[in-house]
C-alpha cells in the first residue's frame, strides 16, 4: 500500500511539472534578451567586477541577496532551538561527543586515526580554499554563499579532527561571529543611503578603481556569515557542545 502511494506521488509530481514545462516548451515567444545583454555590457563598468553572477546578486539584486541571508538566519535559528528542546529533554542520557571518549579509543584505534588525522590535515586546507572562493568571487566562479559553505566543512573537519578545545570548533565564539557578521552587513548596506547612492548602494563607486572593492567587502561578510552559521549547526547537529 505504501509503496502504490508512493508511486502515485511520484507521477503526479512529474505530471505537475511537465503541465507547468509544456507551455515554455511549446511557445514560439522570442527568449528576453534585453537584460542579458545589458548585464553583459554594463555589468563590468557598474559594478567593477568580473564574475557578471557577484555584480547580479551583490549588485543589481543585492536586497534578494539580504532576503536570503534573512532566510539562512530563521531557519538556522529555527533549528537551534529545536536542538536546543531536545538536548532539554535528554539530559539524563550521555552527551555526545565529536570525539570517541578516552577509555574507548584502544578497541576502536583504526577508526579513530583515520576519522581524525585525516579531517585534522583537511581542516585548514578547505578552510584556506573557501577563504579564495570569497575573495575571488569577483573575478571567478564562487562568492560568499559558495565560499561560506566551504568554510563551514573545514570548520566540521577540524571539529571530528582535533580532541582539544579550539575557538575556530567553538560554538560560542562561531556564534558572536555570526552576529557580528549580519551586524556588518547591515550597517554596510545602509552606508550608501548617507552617500546618496541609496540602500545597499556603492559608497565608493566614484573611485572605478574601488568599484570591486564593495562587491569583495559583501562577500567576505557574507562568507563569514553564511559560514559560522552553518557551521555551528552542523556541530550541534552532531552532539557537540561549546568546547565539543
Amino acid at each position: 500500500m505504501k509503496r502504490t502511494w508512493f508511486i502515485f506521488k511520484v507521477i503526479f509530481i512529474l505530471l505537475v511539472v511537465t503541465l507547468a514545462m509544456l507551455p515554455i516548451i511549446l511557445s514560439s515567444h522570442p527568449w528576453p534578451v534585453a537584460s542579458r545583454d545589458y548585464l553583459y555590457e554594463n555589468a563590468l563598468s557598474d559594478t567593477g567586477a568580473v564574475n557578471t553572477v557577484s555584480s547580479i546578486y551583490l549588485g543589481y539584486r543585492a536586497m534578494d541577496t539580504l532576503g536570503e541571508t534573512l532566510v539562512l538566519l530563521v531557519s538556522i535559528t529555527g533549528t537551534m532551538g529545536i536542538l536546543m528542546n531536545l538536548s532539554r529533554k535528554n539530559e539524563g542520557e550521555e552527551a555526545l561527543s565529536l570525539s570517541l571518549a578516552p577509555e574507548k579509543r584502544p578497541t576502536n584505534a583504526q577508526r579513530t586515526h583515520l576519522l581524525e588525522v585525516v579531517a585534522s590535515k583537511l581542516g585548514p586546507v578547505v578552510l584556506l580554499f573557501g577563504f579564495y572562493v570569497m575573495l575571488y568571487g569577483h573575478i571567478s566562479p564562487g562568492g560568499g554563499f559558495q565560499g561560506g559553505v566551504i568554510v563551514a566543512s573545514a570548520i566540521v573537519f577540524l571539529a571530528l579532527g582535533t580532541e582539544t578545545q579550539s575557538k575556530l570548533t567553538n560554538t560560542t565564539v562561531l556564534g558572536r561571529i555570526e552576529a557580528l557578521s549580519f551586524f556588518v552587513l547591515i550597517i554596510v548596506a545602509t552606508s550608501g543611503v548617507f552617500f546618496e547612492r541609496g540602500f545597499f548602494g556603492n559608497p565608493i563607486k566614484s573611485g572605478s578603481s574601488l568599484s570591486v572593492n564593495f562587491i569583495i567587502l559583501l562577500n567576505i561578510i557574507i562568507g563569514l556569515k553564511v559560514g559560522t552559521s552553518i557551521a555551528v549547526m552542523c556541530i550541534a547537529m552532531m552532539g557537540g557542545r561549546h568546547g565539543h
